[in-house]
């Protein structure tokens, strides 16, 4: 899902250019029967040794007007001293590299791929902000209009150290489901690395979680070192985190934060047609929103402002950002 090599200046995401000619022929993927359920279903398991030994991190609430979480999900789906993991959620098969490629005109080309990537988002150096240690946002959640199987629709924040050598990143995805499930991921060594590693310690919110009841909803979402590890915050607690020692310790602060959405369009069909956010153009005051979009000091995530936009393909999917915290995006690409 992602935002491909990154830098310290503005750079471009891949560009339709050169994408849809020439491009082979090839199988749509099979979509399972309409009543499988695939990234919902759980499982109860005891927390780990790792989970009880570390301590989580205090609240994390950032500087902005909504402070407040969403209401707490009342459902507890495992016992006391157990935590939910997902029964299948599987790697994204065309997930390929983050936003934002280091020092490459907006005109790059995706020839390598017979499959394309649309961006629209911001980005901002932590050099410029004074905070290295996470990022945060509310990001609206939405169910987008998919139009084949193997499409992929996310939007998200992450917190990015090098040439996306290391990253973390949280928001939500839609992927082979028939609705939005919480999106996790991590990059080590400037390769995908999915939720390998992830310490589950919340008893009720997990990754590939189920996320219907939050669509039109604008959720809290936390990316912060502490205590030598990443944790991650969904609505209202702490999920879990990565440990350090998947980086060997060298991941300890980020060089840039990311706020985006994204399609992925199997076969780089031309236009695309699969929806970006709720599918209304970023103009429109309806279109999905990132708001309150920050960069965490340890203890409190500051609002940045003046970020540096990106956007791959105006025409299909849009960005407005007038220059603060919030930003709208979007788009149905060719409808």
């Amino acid at each position: 899902m992602k935002l491909a090599a990154l830098s310290l200046r503005f750079v471009c995401l891949f560009s339709l250019a050169s994408l849809g000619c020439g491009a082979p022929e090839r199988e749509e993927p099979a979509a399972p029967a309409a009543s499988a359920s695939v990234e919902s279903d759980f499982r109860c398991e005891p927390l780990s040794a790792e989970a009880l030994r570390v301590p989580a991190p205090p609240a994390a609430w950032g500087v902005g007007p909504s402070a407040s979480a969403v209401t707490p999900s009342g459902a507890r789906p495992c016992p006391t001293g157990q935590v939910p993991r997902a029964v299948s959620h599987p790697e994204p098969r065309h997930h390929r590299a983050p936003m934002l490629a280091a020092n490459v005109p907006a005109s790059r080309p995706v020839s390598a791929s017979a499959d394309a990537y649309y961006y629209a988002g911001v980005m901002k150096p932590t050099a410029d902000t004074g905070f290295r240690l996470g990022v945060g946002a509310l990001i609206q959640i939405a169910n987008p209009a998919v139009a084949n199987w193997g499409d992929q629709v996310t939007a998200e924040t992450a917190i990015v150290q090098g040439a996306n050598t290391s990253l973390v990143e949280v928001g939500y995805r839609k992927w082979q489901t028939t609705y939005p499930t919480l999106l996790l991921g991590n990059w080590v060594g400037g390769v995908f690395k999915h939720v390998t590693g992830w310490v589950q310690t919340h008893p009720s919110y997990y990754p590939g979680m189920d996320l219907t009841a939050y669509v039109g909803v604008k959720v809290r979402f936390y990316i912060l070192y502490s205590g030598g590890n990443w944790w991650v915050w969904f609505n209202d607690g702490w999920m879990g985190y990565f440990p350090g020692s998947l980086w060997g310790g060298s991941f300890t602060s980020g060089d840039m934060a990311h706020w985006y959405g994204e399609v992925f369009d199997y076969g780089a069909r031309v236009p695309p047609i699969t929806d970006m956010g709720n599918g209304l153009f970023a103009a429109d005051p309806a279109a999905s929103a990132i708001d309150e979009m920050c960069t965490h000091s340890g203890t409190t995530c500051y609002l940045m402002s003046g970020a540096w936009t990106s956007t791959t393909h105006a025409a299909y999917y849009s960005l407005s950002y007038p220059g603060g915290a919030s930003l709208r995006y979007g788009g149905n690409g060719g409808g």
